[in-house]
């Protein structure tokens, strides 16, 4: 997967302007009903959701083939930091390839701190591996 490949979805709420270089359509942009985007208008446009709504977090039983959520822990200030933070997902992505895809999965940014994958049954795991510490001691007593 190639940065700037993806063609996202950006839900209400979040700001309009500012992805110079990326992919990117605002939901407002569609007439469709108003109110936050969800998955009909993400596989109608076949982009991947990009969200503030927490209701994607946790436990999910969903079972239709989906391009792709990508859930926001804050509200963003502007189209750059947005665009910093799902180009940093599309990267980490590709360190996958073959592993993880964006389809189908469910994914929390921290915004300029961390991405994790949201798992079925709600437990958000770590795409950043190199932050796990490892500190191998050796004994006191081996000579």
């Amino acid at each position: 997967m190639m940065q700037g490949s993806v063609r996202w979805l950006l839900d209400s709420g979040l700001p309009r302007t500012g992805y110079e270089g990326l992919d990117a359509v605002h939901v407002d942009d569609f007439s469709r009903v108003p109110g936050p985007a969800g998955i009909r208008e993400a596989l109608t446009s076949n982009r991947t959701l990009v969200t503030c709504a927490e209701e994607f977090r946790g436990p999910s039983a969903l079972t239709l083939e989906h391009p792709g959520i990508v859930v926001l822990e804050l509200r963003p200030l502007d189209g750059p930091e947005i665009i910093r933070n799902l180009l940093h997902l599309e990267f980490r992505l590709s360190q996958y390839a073959g592993v993880l895809k964006l389809t189908g999965n469910r994914f929390l940014v921290k915004p300029d701190r961390e991405l994790l994958q949201i798992m079925p049954d709600g437990t958000e795991v770590s795409m950043e591996p190199w932050k796990a510490v490892h500190i191998q001691f050796k004994s006191a007593l081996a000579v």
